[in-house]
């Protein structure tokens, strides 16, 4: 094994090891709870297990359309690198952590491919819902 393989393993390794949160991903429909309350319904299961959630600042940024200026936070999801079947528009949903209990049941909107390549993770991009 080349000394470059042997450090992306030992960097995923440490990525996983920072990822604090479990993370349901997939897509959902509207139903109804057992109560008849309104649910979202898991319809394909796509990952489920260890992740990351991530705001990369605590400063909302300001974006300026031309007729609206409005404020910006852009989360990020890091799971392990065998998390390939997610897919733009699946939701996540964040079942627990262990680092912040404010991210406990926020869903998530997948908003476009991962990070590719030699990455110790994939980080998608997501929008709250």
């Amino acid at each position: 094994m080349s000394l470059l393989n042997r450090a992306l393993g030992m960097g995923r390794r440490l990525a996983e090891a920072r990822m604090t949160e479990t993370v349901t991903v997939g897509s959902y429909r509207d139903g109804t709870g057992p109560d008849g309350s309104p649910t979202r319904v898991l319809v394909e299961l796509r990952y489920s297990g260890k992740g990351r959630v991530k705001y990369p600042s605590a400063a909302v940024s300001d974006r300026s359309d031309p007729s609206v200026v409005f404020g910006v936070q852009e989360p990020l999801l890091s799971p392990p690198t065998s998390a390939s079947d997610v897919l733009e528009g699946d939701e996540v949903h964040v079942d627990s952590s262990t680092a912040d209990l404010s991210l406990v049941g926020r869903v998530y909107g997948v908003q476009g491919a991962p990070q590719a390549g030699q990455t110790t993770s994939h980080r998608f991009s997501l929008k709250e819902l």
